[in-house]
């Protein structure tokens, strides 16, 4: 696929997530309102970036059935408050399920699934993105107080992935789940 992904959010992109769930996700999703009210993404780790699809849904998922074959299920752990140096995104770095986050991207961006990605992928949970440059620092400086006041759990389990189409600008609609440590049949 020669089309142009990333970050961005393309109307009709797709992309491959893993929804942080609950209590931590609520954290986020809290700070994410405090930082830009309005925000509506669920919190997530992505696997593959948002990319168009020149293919069939039904072919993507045959694709992502076969890349994902055998992959097991791992925990993530939520690290530290940075920023990415040229997005100047917010974000959480992974600890623990980095190493596997990698390599399911690298199974996965192969093929009919690829495509010319903005950045090198770097597993990650997005806090806050899409900023002006003057604010960035601030928002970061938020960010670390409200992830140190956290007392929560800050890891869970990765045990399925969902595929995601942004139908409409900064919605996401869920076209499918796709568990991890289940083989398939080939």
């Amino acid at each position: 696929m020669d089309g142009f992904c990333g970050e961005g959010s393309a109307i009709n992109s797709f992309s491959l997530v893993a929804y942080v769930p609950q209590p931590v996700a609520g954290f986020i999703e809290r700070l994410r309102q405090e930082i830009k009210p309005g925000c509506k993404g669920r919190s997530h780790l992505t696997f593959l970036p948002p990319r168009p699809l020149d293919i069939s849904l039904e072919d993507a998922r045959r694709q992502l059935e076969t890349g994902l074959r055998n992959q097991p299920g791992f925990r993530v752990e939520l690290c530290e408050v940075r920023v990415f140096p040229i997005s100047e995104a917010v974000h959480l770095t992974i600890g623990a399920g980095w190493a596997e986050a990698k390599r399911i991207h690298e199974i996965l961006h192969k093929g009919d699934l690829c495509c010319k990605e903005s950045f090198e992928y770097h597993p990650h949970v997005t806090l806050a993105h899409d900023l002006d440059l003057k604010d960035v620092a601030a928002v970061a400086d938020l960010a670390r107080r409200r992830w140190q006041e956290y007392s929560g759990v800050r890891d869970f389990l990765v045990d399925h992935v969902t595929l995601v189409q942004n139908t409409i600008e900064n919605e996401w609609t869920n076209l499918g789940e796709f568990p991890l440590g289940v083989p398939v049949s080939a």
